[in-house]
């Protein structure tokens, strides 16, 4: 009698299944790498969006601040500008030039700043600014004053009242119901430039009667007066819209801009309410 050891029967795959096998993993890595990029992309244009937004509100908010501050019916717009007067404080007065040119308003005992601080350069004194066109026109009488001479201690720690002098002999228009006057700076400009957003002012940057649009109209050195706040900036309509006051609430300015990169962008509606009044 002789035995014989029984191996069991050794089977592989077949080609057909290992064809099935590898185009059902590449299914499953194709599927799964598509949803990882998808995921980066998602969060790539995420991050964009909220740089974009970022940089808009900044720029949105940095305007709005300044605005917001102007002199009374100073606001103008030409093209894509939007020109104002900033206001560095204000105070009450006692008496001021109107029928005769001086050189000098009698204020109360001092001037608060905006800024909480004495600025470093003393500006001009304002009365009853009504109109625009007035605002930009300093031959006297005229709402504003030449450059004020009066040292800024004797304007905040004064205990008394206070002579507030400039330079030259000046006449008012008229005299503020309120009897108030603003203490102002040269104009600042925002212009929307070739897609970029600009800041103008200082230089030889000042009062003009037609207001300035771009480089070539504003006297003004670019490398000291011209700050750029964002680029890549649009807008579908006006950038910038005054809207006056009524006397239900105080005059508004209007900005409406887009900002864009790498195909990403994100429009901003945003409005601003001057504070001041006459």
């Amino acid at each position: 009698m002789s035995f014989s050891r029984q191996y069991p029967f050794n089977q592989g795959f077949t080609l057909i299944e290992l064809i099935i096998a590898i185009v059902i993993m590449g299914i499953l890595s194709f599927g799964t790498v598509q949803f990882m990029l998808n995921t980066s992309d998602a969060y790539d244009q995420t991050a964009r969006r909220d740089q974009l937004a970022s940089a808009g509100r900044v720029a949105i908010e940095k305007m709005s601040r300044e605005i917001r501050n102007a002199l009374p019916n100073s606001a103008r717009v030409a093209s894509n500008c939007i020109e104002f007067v900033p206001v560095l404080g204000g105070s009450s007065y006692i008496s001021i030039p109107t029928q005769t040119a001086s050189s000098s308003l009698s204020s109360f005992v001092s001037v608060p700043f905006s800024s909480g601080s004495i600025p470093s350069i003393i500006g001009r004194a304002a009365v009853y600014p009504l109109n625009v066109a007035d605002i930009y026109q300093l031959t006297a009488p005229s709402v504003i004053s030449p450059q004020i001479s009066t040292a800024s201690s004797a304007l905040v720690s004064s205990s008394t009242a206070v002579s507030v002098a400039w330079a030259s002999p000046h006449q008012f228009l008229t005299e503020s119901p309120t009897k108030r006057w603003f203490m102002v700076d040269t104009p600042t400009s925002f212009c929307l430039v070739a897609g970029n957003l600009y800041r103008y002012h200082g230089g030889s940057y000042g009062f003009e009667a037609t207001q300035p649009t771009s480089d070539s109209t504003l006297p003004i050195s670019v490398a000291t007066g011209r700050t750029l706040l964002a680029t890549q900036v649009s807008s579908e309509g006006a950038p910038f819209t005054v809207v006056a006051a009524t006397l239900q609430r105080n005059a508004m300015v209007q900005i409406d801009l887009s900002f864009t990169e790498l195909g990403e962008g994100i429009r901003i509606n945003h409005e601003v309410q001057l504070r001041n009044v006459p």
